[in-house]
């Protein structure tokens, strides 16, 4: 028997799995479009949000490394008065801001929009040198509206508005 004969197990192929058919990323195989679509970038926004959340932890740990503290020290300095907790809301909103543009500049969807099957753009706008002028409106859009606010609207009016606003729909994989 070769060395590699036991582990073969191990590196299964979705097909081995049982994961094709399912849907089981980005749902079930039927087209998404308007409130379907509009669901699915909603909990798009949700995965992002959560990694977003994760990443704020990590930090806040090397920070409190950083400072030879703890981090239930770290976290009574920050919520301690109002004004801090606002400076901690505007700084998580700007890496959002940073963390949308980036994924979707390098990569063409977020994590969130990715575990989705959903995408800014067709392929061949990507390419094209406005695709990141695009992002970067939409995403600031989005951001200065509060996060849920377009979406939100977006789920109510069963369409893309943040799209149709600045230029670059979500296309859906399936």
């Amino acid at each position: 028997m070769p060395f590699w004969g036991p582990t073969k197990d191990v590196f299964k192929t979705p097909k081995d799995l049982g994961f094709v058919g399912t849907g089981f990323q980005g749902g079930p195989s039927r087209k998404r479009k308007g409130y379907r679509l509009a669901l699915w970038s909603l909990l798009a926004s949700f995965v992002d949000f959560l990694i977003l959340i994760a990443i704020s932890c990590a930090f806040l740990i090397v920070f409190s490394l950083l400072m030879n503290s703890s981090a239930s020290t770290v976290l009574k300095m920050l919520f301690h008065s109002e004004s801090k907790l606002i400076l901690l809301a505007e700084i998580f909103a700007v890496s959002s801001w940073v963390y949308l543009i980036a994924m979707r500049a390098f990569m063409g969807s977020s994590i969130g929009e990715w575990a989705c099957n959903i995408r800014l753009g067709k392929p061949h706008e990507r390419l094209e040198s406005r695709y990141i002028l695009r992002v970067l409106a939409r995403t600031t859009l989005i951001v200065l509206t509060g996060v849920v606010v377009l979406p939100a609207l977006s789920l109510i009016l069963g369409g893309d508005l943040p799209g149709k606003i600045s230029g670059l729909r979500l296309f859906s994989l399936k």
